[in-house]
Protein backbone atom coordinates (compact mmCIF):
# COMPACT_ATOMS: atom_id res chain seq x y z
CA UNK A 1 0.00 0.00 0.00
CA UNK A 2 1.43 3.44 -0.82
CA UNK A 3 1.75 5.92 1.64
CA UNK A 4 -0.06 9.27 1.95
CA UNK A 5 1.79 12.09 1.86
CA UNK A 6 1.61 15.05 4.97
CA UNK A 7 -1.37 17.12 3.71
CA UNK A 8 -2.57 20.27 4.45
CA UNK A 9 -5.52 19.47 2.56
CA UNK A 10 -8.67 20.17 5.50
CA UNK A 11 -10.03 17.04 6.71
CA UNK A 12 -14.10 16.57 6.19
CA UNK A 13 -14.53 18.78 9.20
CA UNK A 14 -12.63 21.43 8.51
CA UNK A 15 -13.99 21.24 5.12
CA UNK A 16 -17.50 21.97 6.32
CA UNK A 17 -16.62 24.82 8.12
CA UNK A 18 -15.23 26.11 5.51
CA UNK A 19 -17.69 25.92 3.23
CA UNK A 20 -20.43 27.32 6.08
CA UNK A 21 -17.87 30.44 6.15
CA UNK A 22 -17.46 30.76 2.47
CA UNK A 23 -20.87 31.08 2.12
CA UNK A 24 -22.03 33.70 5.09
CA UNK A 25 -19.02 35.23 3.68
CA UNK A 26 -20.85 36.24 0.02
CA UNK A 27 -24.09 36.83 1.99
CA UNK A 28 -24.65 41.18 2.23
CA UNK A 29 -27.76 42.83 2.45
CA UNK A 30 -28.31 46.58 2.27
CA UNK A 31 -32.31 46.97 2.92
CA UNK A 32 -32.36 44.44 6.41
CA UNK A 33 -29.09 44.02 9.23
CA UNK A 34 -27.50 40.92 9.06
CA UNK A 35 -27.55 39.16 12.67
CA UNK A 36 -24.70 37.59 13.91
CA UNK A 37 -24.91 36.13 17.88
CA UNK A 38 -22.79 34.15 19.10
CA UNK A 39 -23.46 32.58 22.55
CA UNK A 40 -21.47 30.85 25.05
CA UNK A 41 -24.17 28.24 26.40
CA UNK A 42 -22.13 25.92 28.96
CA UNK A 43 -23.73 25.19 32.10
CA UNK A 44 -20.11 26.54 34.15
CA UNK A 45 -21.44 30.01 32.31
CA UNK A 46 -24.77 30.55 34.31
CA UNK A 47 -23.90 30.84 37.89
CA UNK A 48 -25.61 29.24 40.45
CA UNK A 49 -29.15 29.53 38.97
CA UNK A 50 -28.35 27.80 34.99
CA UNK A 51 -32.01 27.31 34.64
CA UNK A 52 -31.54 31.68 34.59
CA UNK A 53 -29.09 31.58 31.40
CA UNK A 54 -27.21 34.78 32.27
CA UNK A 55 -25.87 34.28 28.56
CA UNK A 56 -29.07 33.92 26.97
CA UNK A 57 -30.22 37.16 28.61
CA UNK A 58 -27.56 39.23 27.48
CA UNK A 59 -28.25 38.44 23.78
CA UNK A 60 -31.68 39.59 24.37
CA UNK A 61 -30.91 42.41 25.92
CA UNK A 62 -28.65 43.49 22.97
CA UNK A 63 -31.41 42.47 20.27
CA UNK A 64 -33.68 44.82 21.89
CA UNK A 65 -31.66 47.20 21.73
CA UNK A 66 -30.49 46.91 18.11
CA UNK A 67 -34.20 46.67 17.21
CA UNK A 68 -35.04 50.12 19.43
CA UNK A 69 -32.30 51.60 16.60
CA UNK A 70 -34.94 50.25 13.65
CA UNK A 71 -37.98 51.96 12.48
CA UNK A 72 -40.42 49.50 13.15
CA UNK A 73 -42.56 49.04 10.50
CA UNK A 74 -39.95 49.47 7.97
CA UNK A 75 -38.53 46.71 5.83
CA UNK A 76 -35.42 46.43 8.13
CA UNK A 77 -37.22 46.52 10.96
CA UNK A 78 -39.60 43.93 9.89
CA UNK A 79 -37.02 42.01 8.98
CA UNK A 80 -35.05 42.36 12.39
CA UNK A 81 -38.01 41.65 14.21
CA UNK A 82 -38.54 38.21 12.48
CA UNK A 83 -34.87 37.13 12.98
CA UNK A 84 -35.20 38.00 16.58
CA UNK A 85 -38.01 36.38 17.21
CA UNK A 86 -36.35 33.06 15.64
CA UNK A 87 -33.36 33.43 17.02
CA UNK A 88 -34.82 33.80 20.65
CA UNK A 89 -37.26 31.05 20.02
CA UNK A 90 -34.13 28.76 19.23
CA UNK A 91 -31.88 29.57 21.60
CA UNK A 92 -34.91 28.58 24.65
CA UNK A 93 -36.35 25.26 22.70
CA UNK A 94 -33.03 23.96 21.81
CA UNK A 95 -31.54 21.74 24.56
CA UNK A 96 -27.51 21.78 23.29
CA UNK A 97 -26.80 18.85 25.44
CA UNK A 98 -23.02 18.47 24.83
CA UNK A 99 -22.70 21.46 23.29
CA UNK A 100 -20.71 24.70 24.61
CA UNK A 101 -21.28 27.15 22.17
CA UNK A 102 -24.20 28.30 19.30
CA UNK A 103 -23.74 31.06 17.04
CA UNK A 104 -26.52 32.03 14.62
CA UNK A 105 -26.82 34.35 11.48
CA UNK A 106 -29.92 35.32 10.34
CA UNK A 107 -31.70 37.59 8.18
CA UNK A 108 -34.99 37.39 6.84
CA UNK A 109 -35.07 40.00 4.12
CA UNK A 110 -31.85 37.68 2.15
CA UNK A 111 -33.36 34.48 3.41
CA UNK A 112 -30.55 33.81 5.47
CA UNK A 113 -30.80 31.36 8.73
CA UNK A 114 -27.77 29.46 9.68
CA UNK A 115 -27.03 27.91 13.21
CA UNK A 116 -23.30 26.51 14.16
CA UNK A 117 -22.97 24.74 17.52
CA UNK A 118 -19.50 23.81 19.05
CA UNK A 119 -17.71 22.07 21.95
CA UNK A 120 -15.63 25.30 22.86
CA UNK A 121 -17.97 28.06 23.92
CA UNK A 122 -17.70 31.17 22.12
CA UNK A 123 -17.63 34.73 23.70
CA UNK A 124 -21.50 35.80 24.50
CA UNK A 125 -21.86 39.07 21.29
CA UNK A 126 -24.83 40.23 19.01
CA UNK A 127 -23.52 42.56 16.23
CA UNK A 128 -25.84 43.32 13.57
CA UNK A 129 -24.46 44.91 10.08
CA UNK A 130 -24.57 44.65 6.11
CA UNK A 131 -22.49 41.54 6.07
CA UNK A 132 -21.97 38.56 8.94
CA UNK A 133 -19.43 38.74 11.87
CA UNK A 134 -17.34 35.85 11.16
CA UNK A 135 -14.13 36.33 13.45
CA UNK A 136 -15.39 34.29 16.08
CA UNK A 137 -16.08 31.34 13.36
CA UNK A 138 -13.23 31.88 11.62
CA UNK A 139 -11.51 31.79 15.14
CA UNK A 140 -13.45 27.80 15.67
CA UNK A 141 -12.02 26.94 12.22
CA UNK A 142 -8.35 27.70 13.21
CA UNK A 143 -8.94 25.50 16.47
CA UNK A 144 -9.81 23.10 14.34
CA UNK A 145 -7.23 21.02 14.29
CA UNK A 146 -7.85 17.14 12.29
CA UNK A 147 -6.17 14.67 14.48
CA UNK A 148 -6.56 11.28 15.07
CA UNK A 149 -6.15 9.78 18.80
CA UNK A 150 -5.35 6.06 19.37
CA UNK A 151 -5.60 4.42 22.82
CA UNK A 152 -4.01 1.20 22.77
CA UNK A 153 -3.32 -2.12 24.46
CA UNK A 154 -2.23 -5.30 23.28
CA UNK A 155 -5.40 -6.45 21.91
CA UNK A 156 -7.55 -3.23 21.99
CA UNK A 157 -7.31 -0.14 19.67
CA UNK A 158 -9.55 2.80 20.53
CA UNK A 159 -9.75 5.74 17.87
CA UNK A 160 -11.01 9.29 18.16
CA UNK A 161 -11.36 12.01 15.70
CA UNK A 162 -11.54 15.92 16.52
CA UNK A 163 -14.50 17.42 15.81
CA UNK A 164 -15.36 21.20 16.86
CA UNK A 165 -13.13 20.87 20.19
CA UNK A 166 -14.66 18.01 21.03
CA UNK A 167 -13.81 13.68 20.30
CA UNK A 168 -15.92 11.32 18.41
CA UNK A 169 -15.19 7.73 19.17
CA UNK A 170 -14.69 5.42 15.70
CA UNK A 171 -14.64 1.66 16.03
CA UNK A 172 -11.32 -0.11 15.75
CA UNK A 173 -9.78 -3.11 16.13
CA UNK A 174 -10.56 -5.46 19.36
CA UNK A 175 -9.79 -9.09 20.02
CA UNK A 176 -9.65 -11.10 23.06
CA UNK A 177 -7.06 -10.91 25.75
CA UNK A 178 -6.16 -14.63 25.61
CA UNK A 179 -3.11 -14.82 23.13
CA UNK A 180 -1.70 -11.69 24.71
CA UNK A 181 -1.43 -12.68 28.09
CA UNK A 182 2.39 -13.31 29.47
CA UNK A 183 3.19 -16.18 32.44
CA UNK A 184 5.95 -16.57 34.63
CA UNK A 185 6.64 -20.27 35.15
CA UNK A 186 9.82 -20.31 32.78
CA UNK A 187 11.38 -23.09 31.27
CA UNK A 188 11.63 -23.60 27.46
CA UNK A 189 7.99 -24.44 27.02
CA UNK A 190 7.23 -20.78 28.40
CA UNK A 191 9.88 -19.30 26.55
CA UNK A 192 8.11 -20.56 23.32
CA UNK A 193 4.90 -19.55 24.60
CA UNK A 194 6.72 -16.11 25.39
CA UNK A 195 7.37 -16.01 21.35
CA UNK A 196 4.16 -16.96 20.52
CA UNK A 197 2.59 -13.70 22.56
CA UNK A 198 5.05 -11.67 21.17
CA UNK A 199 4.16 -12.80 17.91
CA UNK A 200 0.16 -11.94 18.35
CA UNK A 201 1.15 -8.58 20.09
CA UNK A 202 3.12 -7.36 16.72
CA UNK A 203 0.14 -9.00 14.56
CA UNK A 204 -2.13 -7.09 16.14
CA UNK A 205 0.07 -3.85 16.05
CA UNK A 206 -0.10 -4.37 12.51
CA UNK A 207 -3.41 -4.01 12.82
CA UNK A 208 -3.84 -1.26 14.51
CA UNK A 209 -1.47 0.74 12.55
CA UNK A 210 -3.43 -0.08 9.37
CA UNK A 211 -6.72 1.32 11.09
CA UNK A 212 -4.98 4.38 12.31
CA UNK A 213 -3.78 4.80 8.89
CA UNK A 214 -7.27 4.56 7.57
CA UNK A 215 -8.19 7.11 9.50
CA UNK A 216 -5.51 9.57 8.99
CA UNK A 217 -6.47 9.11 5.31
CA UNK A 218 -10.02 9.61 5.72
CA UNK A 219 -9.89 12.29 8.09
CA UNK A 220 -6.38 13.79 6.33
CA UNK A 221 -5.46 14.12 9.83
CA UNK A 222 -2.64 16.41 10.47
CA UNK A 223 -1.48 15.17 13.98
CA UNK A 224 -1.55 11.62 15.55
CA UNK A 225 -1.48 11.15 19.55
CA UNK A 226 -0.77 7.59 20.67
CA UNK A 227 -1.76 6.66 24.09
CA UNK A 228 -2.44 3.61 25.98
CA UNK A 229 -0.35 0.67 27.41
CA UNK A 230 3.39 1.04 27.83
CA UNK A 231 3.86 -2.68 26.76
CA UNK A 232 1.76 -1.71 23.19
CA UNK A 233 3.21 1.50 22.09
CA UNK A 234 6.73 0.28 21.20
CA UNK A 235 5.74 -1.77 19.18
CA UNK A 236 2.74 -0.05 17.76
CA UNK A 237 5.42 2.87 16.90
CA UNK A 238 7.17 -0.08 15.06
CA UNK A 239 4.31 -1.14 12.65
CA UNK A 240 3.30 2.46 11.46
CA UNK A 241 4.01 3.69 8.62
CA UNK A 242 6.63 6.28 6.84
CA UNK A 243 3.79 8.55 6.38
CA UNK A 244 2.22 8.27 9.25
CA UNK A 245 5.18 7.90 11.54
CA UNK A 246 6.04 11.57 11.31
CA UNK A 247 2.53 13.02 12.46
CA UNK A 248 2.67 11.44 15.97
CA UNK A 249 3.30 14.54 18.14
CA UNK A 250 2.35 12.73 21.55
CA UNK A 251 2.44 9.73 23.30
CA UNK A 252 0.52 10.49 26.53
CA UNK A 253 -0.44 7.65 28.97
CA UNK A 254 -4.25 7.70 29.43
CA UNK A 255 -6.07 4.36 30.94
CA UNK A 256 -7.37 1.94 27.98
CA UNK A 257 -10.83 2.23 29.56
CA UNK A 258 -11.06 6.40 30.41
CA UNK A 259 -14.64 7.68 29.44
CA UNK A 260 -14.38 9.75 26.25
CA UNK A 261 -14.14 13.09 27.99
CA UNK A 262 -11.45 11.97 30.10
CA UNK A 263 -9.59 11.40 27.02
CA UNK A 264 -10.66 14.56 25.78
CA UNK A 265 -9.53 16.55 28.76
CA UNK A 266 -6.12 15.40 27.89
CA UNK A 267 -5.25 15.31 24.42
CA UNK A 268 -7.08 18.79 23.65
CA UNK A 269 -4.96 21.12 25.55
CA UNK A 270 -1.88 19.15 23.81
CA UNK A 271 -3.58 19.86 20.34
CA UNK A 272 -4.09 23.64 21.53
CA UNK A 273 -0.60 24.22 22.21
CA UNK A 274 0.15 22.71 18.54
CA UNK A 275 -2.23 25.01 16.77
CA UNK A 276 -0.60 28.04 19.05
CA UNK A 277 2.88 27.17 17.49
CA UNK A 278 1.51 26.67 14.55
CA UNK A 279 0.09 29.97 14.59
CA UNK A 280 2.53 32.11 16.08
CA UNK A 281 5.15 30.23 12.96
CA UNK A 282 2.66 31.63 10.63
CA UNK A 283 2.58 35.01 12.34
CA UNK A 284 6.81 34.92 12.12
CA UNK A 285 6.72 34.49 8.17
CA UNK A 286 4.03 37.46 7.69
CA UNK A 287 6.54 39.78 9.60
CA UNK A 288 9.82 38.60 8.11
CA UNK A 289 8.18 38.35 4.38
CA UNK A 290 7.31 42.36 5.60
CA UNK A 291 10.81 42.77 6.67
CA UNK A 292 12.16 41.58 3.86
CA UNK A 293 9.75 42.88 1.18
CA UNK A 294 8.84 39.36 -0.24
CA UNK A 295 5.90 37.24 0.43
CA UNK A 296 4.51 38.88 4.00
CA UNK A 297 2.80 42.01 4.90
CA UNK A 298 1.47 43.56 8.05
CA UNK A 299 -0.76 46.24 9.41
CA UNK A 300 -4.20 46.71 8.49
CA UNK A 301 -3.78 49.04 5.31
CA UNK A 302 -1.58 46.87 3.54
CA UNK A 303 -3.13 43.39 4.57
CA UNK A 304 -6.23 44.42 3.41
CA UNK A 305 -5.39 45.64 -0.01
CA UNK A 306 -3.32 42.24 -0.09
CA UNK A 307 -7.01 40.63 0.68
CA UNK A 308 -8.70 42.68 -2.14
CA UNK A 309 -6.15 41.92 -4.51
CA UNK A 310 -5.98 37.79 -3.51
CA UNK A 311 -2.32 38.14 -2.70
CA UNK A 312 -3.34 37.04 0.84
CA UNK A 313 -2.25 33.15 1.72
CA UNK A 314 -2.93 33.05 5.76
CA UNK A 315 -4.22 36.04 7.43
CA UNK A 316 -3.34 36.62 10.64
CA UNK A 317 -4.85 38.44 13.78
CA UNK A 318 -3.84 39.13 17.25
CA UNK A 319 -6.76 39.25 19.32
CA UNK A 320 -4.74 41.25 21.86
CA UNK A 321 -4.78 43.77 19.42
CA UNK A 322 -7.29 47.02 19.81
CA UNK A 323 -8.63 46.37 16.42
CA UNK A 324 -12.00 47.62 15.75
CA UNK A 325 -14.63 44.88 15.58
CA UNK A 326 -15.95 46.06 12.24
CA UNK A 327 -12.70 46.41 10.84
CA UNK A 328 -11.78 42.57 12.29
CA UNK A 329 -14.95 40.99 10.54
CA UNK A 330 -14.40 42.54 7.13
CA UNK A 331 -10.59 41.45 7.07
CA UNK A 332 -11.81 37.85 8.17
CA UNK A 333 -14.67 38.35 5.05
CA UNK A 334 -12.30 39.33 2.53
CA UNK A 335 -10.09 36.61 3.46
CA UNK A 336 -12.91 34.07 3.81
CA UNK A 337 -13.91 35.16 -0.16
CA UNK A 338 -10.68 34.17 -1.50
CA UNK A 339 -9.85 30.87 0.12
CA UNK A 340 -7.35 32.48 2.33
CA UNK A 341 -6.40 30.56 5.91
CA UNK A 342 -7.24 33.01 9.13
CA UNK A 343 -5.18 32.45 12.20
CA UNK A 344 -5.53 33.97 15.94
CA UNK A 345 -2.64 34.66 17.41
CA UNK A 346 -2.21 36.17 20.86
CA UNK A 347 0.29 38.76 21.73
CA UNK A 348 2.82 38.18 18.80
CA UNK A 349 5.48 40.57 19.66
CA UNK A 350 6.37 41.39 15.67
CA UNK A 351 2.54 42.16 15.49
CA UNK A 352 1.80 44.46 17.84
CA UNK A 353 3.77 47.75 16.04
CA UNK A 354 1.54 46.64 13.41
CA UNK A 355 -2.09 46.74 14.02
CA UNK A 356 -1.99 42.93 15.66
CA UNK A 357 -2.50 42.09 11.65
CA UNK A 358 -0.34 40.78 9.67
CA UNK A 359 -0.69 38.11 5.96
CA UNK A 360 1.67 35.63 4.29
CA UNK A 361 1.07 36.38 0.68
CA UNK A 362 0.36 33.64 -2.31
CA UNK A 363 2.74 35.93 -4.32
CA UNK A 364 3.94 39.57 -4.97
CA UNK A 365 2.21 41.90 -7.30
Amino acid sequence: MSAPPRTTKPGPDQASLTRTIRRLAEATSTDAPIVSAYVDVRPETHGERPAERAELRIVRSRLRAIGDTLEPHSAAGLSFAADRERIERYLDDEGFDGVDGVAVFACQDIGLWEAVTAQVGFETSVAAGPTVDLFQLAGLLDETVAAVVAVVDTNTCRLFVTRRGSLEELPGPDEPPDEHRRHEEGGWAQARYQRHVDMQDKRFAQEAAAAIERLVRSERAQHVILAGDERAIPVLEGELSSAVRPLVDHVARIEMRAPRDEVRAEVLPMLAALEEAEGMDVADRAVAGARAGDLGVTGIDATMAALEAGQVDQLVIDDAAPIDPDLRAELVRQAALTDAGVEIVHEHPGLTPHDGVGATLRFRI
